[in-house]
């Protein structure tokens, strides 16, 4: 006898924790996320605890003060810590898949459920690494919550020398120079862009676009510098899936980096960015939530996935508090 769509041992709630944890395994961005403000992502929960569509996330200023020396009275003389705030709105996000009926109706319950959530969780994860993507990248044209700015000038780095996106030639690529520029901005920018510390060592990440990574990877520097050091060896997630290391920058590279063809002469140009703590929020409002629905008197079934939930790129006086963005011309450089 055929497994019935109501039976208990295969009750939504099951299945929509199933999709979850794929969802969680196959998603990119996973390894930058945590639920502190010293991680790249920040992973917020708040909401999904009590009523709201906006959270407020503080973005904390790093101390000044120099400190009181000798025996000299510290009481009433302690620095006030400075934070300032960014809102965070959220909203719901739905897919849903549907069976054809008839031949599909003959297959069991647990295939159907299987085949739909398999691919369900595919969609959701590609999905929620190109809304953080799209946020890092500043893609204005993103329509989910939380419309992205552009960088603002004292957060971007134009490759070759250029002042503008529209100055960038198809010469102009990502190089070894690129790195060394964002790093040095993020190291004396207002506030500074704070490095992710790990076993005692400073880092920034870097995402790329495939083909910008191609394009570092024939800078003869880049691989002198892989000679030298690489990511062999270390645990920390961050680590994971880097193609290498350069001048304390995991490199990462992944194909939803926005670019579009507004540099010169309509040059495509990439929008990779450098990162440091809290280049992104991410609040959750709703857990994952499952659904079955019969259509034409139990002849199909389908099967429905939403969420609520909402990214950021945070601004701190109208410019990126955590990010860098590295302009740089972004075609394909290796050909068969």
């Amino acid at each position: 006898m055929g497994l019935s769509l109501t039976a208990s041992a295969l009750r939504p709630e099951l299945w929509r924790k199933q999709l979850f944890a794929d969802v969680r395994d196959n998603l990119y961005m996973t390894r930058f996320m945590g639920n502190t403000e010293q991680s790249m992502i920040q992973e917020l929960e708040d909401l999904s605890k009590e009523a709201g569509n906006n959270v407020s996330v503080g973005l904390g200023m790093k101390l000044s003060g120099t400190g009181i020396t000798g025996d000299s009275e510290l009481e009433g003389n302690e620095e006030v810590m400075t934070d300032y705030d960014e809102d965070l709105a959220i909203d719901q996000l739905r897919h849903a898949v549907r069976l054809t009926g008839n031949m599909d109706e003959k297959r069991s319950a647990y295939n159907m459920r299987t085949s739909a959530k398999n691919r369900l969780a595919d969609w959701w994860a590609e999905r929620i690494d190109q809304e953080i993507l799209d946020k890092l990248c500043g893609k204005t044209t993103s329509t989910f919550s939380n419309t992205p700015t552009a960088a603002a000038a004292s957060r971007a780095v134009y490759a070759g020398g250029a002042g503008s996106i529209g100055a960038i030639t198809t010469a102009m690529k990502m190089d070894t120079k690129v790195l060394d520029r964002a790093k040095q901005d993020a190291i004396l920018a207002s506030p500074k862009i704070r490095p992710i510390r790990v076993g005692g060592k400073e880092h920034y990440i870097a995402i790329l676009h495939p083909y910008d990574a191609t394009n570092l990877r024939q800078d003869p520097v880049w691989n002198q510098a892989q000679r030298e050091a690489n990511v062999r060896g270390e645990t920390n997630p961050i680590f994971s899936g880097a193609f290498g290391i350069y001048n304390g920058i995991v490199i990462h590279e992944h194909e939803y980096v926005f670019r579009t063809n507004d540099g010169s002469g309509s040059a495509q140009v990439a929008r990779n960015v450098l990162c440091g703590q809290q280049a992104g929020i991410f609040a959750w409002g709703a857990p994952v939530k499952w659904v079955e629905k019969s259509f034409d008197y139990g002849n199909s079934w389908g099967f429905s996935v939403g969420a609520i939930f909402g990214v950021i790129k945070p601004i701190f006086n109208a410019v990126d508090y955590g990010a860098m963005t590295m302009f740089c011309a972004s075609a394909q450089a290796v050909t068969s």
